[in-house]
């Protein structure tokens, strides 16, 4: 009994220091992975993911909505959108997508010395659920476009490389569901819906 005595504490040595460097190979793939998610950046346009939700909104990988950026020529706007206007005016042009169910949003295109300068969305929805359903998409979406997100400004924001600010928002009050989402570029004034 003796003679087994060095092959099994040989054995418990063995088995000790390997579960020492196990230990110390789980913790640093944690600290990695951690590392990984705070310091996102935006992907190429090939990686956003663009479901069915986003496509009835007409979102594309490569603009930040329905084909128009903020800071192109405030005319583009109306090449882009099909529709006539509900509401225009010197600072302003508003749009209305029709979505399914009966759920719509409103869409305000701002201009600054003939540049959009801002984009306000309003989406109009039906339940709980359905909010969850949209800000399931978006914000992956905007995550893969414009980087880590952060909680503030009465929601989560964005900010771009180029200093633009994106922010979604749950303004649901009793049973009116919706969601926010305001574009605006470094610097750009409030509009009358952020006032």
């Amino acid at each position: 009994m003796t003679r087994y005595l060095p092959v099994a504490a040989a054995l418990c040595l063995l088995l000790f220091l390997n579960n020492c460097k196990n230990r110390q190979q789980t913790t640093g793939q944690v600290t990695d992975s951690t590392a990984v998610v705070t310091e996102a950046e935006p992907v190429s346009p090939d990686d956003v993911v663009i479901t069915e939700r986003l496509a009835d909104l007409g979102l594309t990988a490569t603009s930040d909505w329905r084909g128009v950026n903020v800071g192109d020529a405030f005319a583009h706007v109306s090449a882009v959108e099909k529709s006539e206007p509900f509401e225009q005016d010197a600072e302003h042009r508003g749009y209305t997508i029709e979505l399914k169910k009966l759920e719509t949003a409103d869409v305000l295109y701002y201009q600054t010395d003939k540049k959009v300068s801002a984009i306000d969305i309003d989406l109009f929805l039906n339940s709980r659920q359905s909010v969850t359903d949209y800000q399931k998409d978006l914000e992956p979406y905007f995550t893969a476009r414009y980087g880590a997100p952060k909680p503030g400004g009465g929601g989560t924001s964005w900010t771009g490389r180029n200093g633009e600010t994106v922010t979604l928002s749950d303004v649901s009050k009793g049973k009116d569901y919706g969601l926010k989402i305001r574009m605006a570029s470094a610097g750009s004034p409030a509009t009358a819906s952020a006032k």
